[in-house]
């Protein structure tokens, strides 16, 4: 009797993850609306010292990161889709004019991140889900103003590294918080981002 006790409970958790993964195989498909930090924005464009000089920033504004998500799942462990993230920023410049006056201009910058991306779920049960992923893809950078080659539109690479996700809910609806960072860059003139967008968080569906 204690044998096949012992044997229930030891399978028990195996029939738990078969029947979730039946469940999930019901909802392959998957789709995230999520925010991101922009810790790294905020550290390296913020305003200009409070001495005087003849022009500095001033006023910072950052939308962080706002990104799409879908994904198919086609087993328990692996997924792919693709991610779309927008980011923007935006600041004043204080400059002084030719008749010695003040004036100020809006200006801005926007990245537009195009990703396909996969994920893979290392710990699932009936309402939480671990996994890691990565995305790699195209970064559009435009705004108001010019890089060092005088573009004022620019594309580079972009790399999106998932460390660890958490997934909760069950059934169609469920929310996520991830661990990460996304790097572009095209060389030391041309930095976009490094470790941006640390943490995120999203809810989704699964249909």
């Amino acid at each position: 009797m204690k044998k096949i006790l012992l044997i229930v409970l030891s399978l028990l958790p195996l029939t738990l993850m078969a029947e979730d993964m039946i469940e999930r195989s019901w909802r392959p498909h998957e789709i995230r609306i999520g925010y991101g930090d922009p810790m790294f924005e905020t550290m390296v464009w913020h305003n200009s010292p409070t001495y005087f000089t003849l022009e500095k920033t001033l006023n910072y504004r950052y939308s962080g990161h706002i990104f799409a998500e879908y994904h198919y799942r086609p087993n328990a462990w692996f997924s792919y889709g693709g991610q779309i993230d927008y980011q923007q920023v935006w600041w004043t410049r204080e400059s002084l004019d030719s008749e010695g006056e003040f004036e100020y201009t809006p200006c801005n910058f926007y990245d537009i991140s195009v990703m396909p991306t996969i994920r893979f779920t290392f710990f699932w049960s009936e309402w939480v889900n671990l996994y890691c992923g990565m995305g790699a893809g195209l970064l559009i950078n435009g705004g108001t103003e010019k890089d060092y080659k005088g573009h004022q539109v620019a594309f580079a690479p972009v790399l999106d590294l998932r460390l660890l996700g958490l997934s909760i809910g069950k059934d169609m609806f469920f929310g996520t918080v991830d661990f990460g960072g996304m790097i572009s860059l095209l060389n030391g003139n041309a930095i976009y981002m490094v470790g941006s967008r640390v943490f995120s968080a999203s809810l989704g569906v699964r249909f």
